[in-house]
């Protein structure tokens, strides 16, 4: 292309920044627009630049997300990406800390938490944004443009091959089910899973599971009379597993799994096969964001192909249709069940809804501790 060209072609280009009100931003901001993303966009680029910061709470791993925060910086030299891993609970509740004191306010805050996030945009703390990557998600990834789904993970179970034989394993829910009833001795205190009490991730997927199956209180006696082993992460119970502390594991995120599974052959992992929930990382902008053209920008890159590539690398499964699913999915065909980002999640934070579903764990757990001690005593 000749000289004249292009400097035909960026004229044109600022003219049109220039009609659309805002400052005309210079070459090097047009340069770092997304191909299919319209020229205007380089004003945020410009905006989100100056900022210069990006501070993020999320729920995370760091070193799951470090490949997509080196690439985020790439492209976007001057912006440094200030990332905070911590549960859930903590996400929420630091972040409502800082929204009175005004101190530290985060610029994107992202959960496994889904309900949490949820009750948060509900309440009024995050501010819109209409991502041009939205025309490439599902229905099901955005709620109001203030909550964004950005991945599809399978909720699974995971067991140790080594401690489980193949034809013990469990299929689907009601399978394991049955394997808790069967009281074998080798699996007592040797079956781990999430602590609904301390875990938000923990109680969402067990909320799910009795909306879709009512299961979960045969589960529950199930588990006290095994002496289930109860944690907070996925990362826990996983590890419990893969060890062989414990036989096998309940409902814990497939990315965990997956990853853990590619590092011991002798981690086993489940795909229920009459429904496996898909949970969601959920993203938010908050409307004290400090940074919040930083933000934008990194949610886009988040959706974009590029972004959800980067994260399927680490087994977690995109949201778009557009980017394969990680390799250690293609083959599994059970039905997968998405949870959807939207004002349902409330119901689980109702807190009357909270504390009945608490109290009828508790007791069901304790009735299968008592079952247990009774046929102890009797033999």
């Amino acid at each position: 292309m000749k000289s004249r060209d292009i400097v035909r072609r960026l004229g044109l280009w600022v003219g049109i920044l220039g009609l659309s009100g805002g400052c005309s931003p210079d070459t090097d901001y047009i340069a770092r627009v997304p191909a299919g993303y319209d020229v205007s966009y380089a004003n945020l680029v410009e905006d989100g630049t100056k900022e210069g910061r990006l501070v993020i709470w999320s729920t995370t791993d760091r070193k799951v997300m470090r490949d997509l925060l080196s690439a985020f910086e790439r492209a976007y030299p001057g912006i440094t990406a200030d990332y905070h891993d911590l549960s859930a609970r903590d996400v929420r509740n630091r972040f409502l800390a800082s929204k009175k004191t005004g101190r530290a306010n985060p610029d994107l805050l992202l959960s496994s938490s889904m309900d949490m996030q949820i009750k948060l945009v509900n309440d009024g703390y995050a501010q819109s944004y209409d991502s041009p990557e939205k025309g490439n998600l599902p229905d099901w990834a955005n709620w109001k443009n203030q909550a964004w789904g950005v991945t599809a993970e399978p909720v699974v179970m995971v067991y140790n091959k080594v401690l489980l034989s193949p034809e013990r394993v469990p299929r689907n829910h009601m399978d394991f089910v049955r394997l808790l009833e069967r009281r074998d001795t080798e699996l007592r205190g040797r079956i781990a899973t999430y602590d609904p009490a301390t875990s938000s991730v923990g109680y969402l997927c067990l909320s799910q599971d009795d909306a879709i199956s009512g299961h979960v209180w045969q589960m529950a006696h199930g588990f006290g009379a095994n002496e289930a082993r109860f944690f907070s992460t996925s990362e826990e119970v996983i590890k419990d597993v893969s060890s062989g502390r414990s036989v096998i594991g309940y409902n814990v995120l497939g990315s965990y799994a997956l990853d853990e599974a590619a590092l011991n052959p002798e981690l086993g992992v489940i795909f229920p096969a009459d429904y496996t929930l898909v949970m969601s990382r959920i993203a938010m902008i908050p409307t004290t964001s400090d940074h919040p053209n930083a933000a934008r920008l990194f949610l886009d890159f988040l959706l974009s192909a590029k972004g959800q590539l980067l994260l399927s690398r680490h087994a977690m499964p995109s949201v778009r249709s557009d980017v394969e699913r990680p390799m250690k999915l293609r083959n599994t065909t059970a039905p997968m069940r998405a949870v959807r980002v939207g004002p349902e999640l409330l119901i689980a934070q109702d807190r009357l809804t909270r504390n009945r579903f608490m109290k009828q764990w508790n007791r069901e757990v304790e009735a299968g501790a008592a079952s247990k001690n009774k046929v102890e005593i009797t033999d």
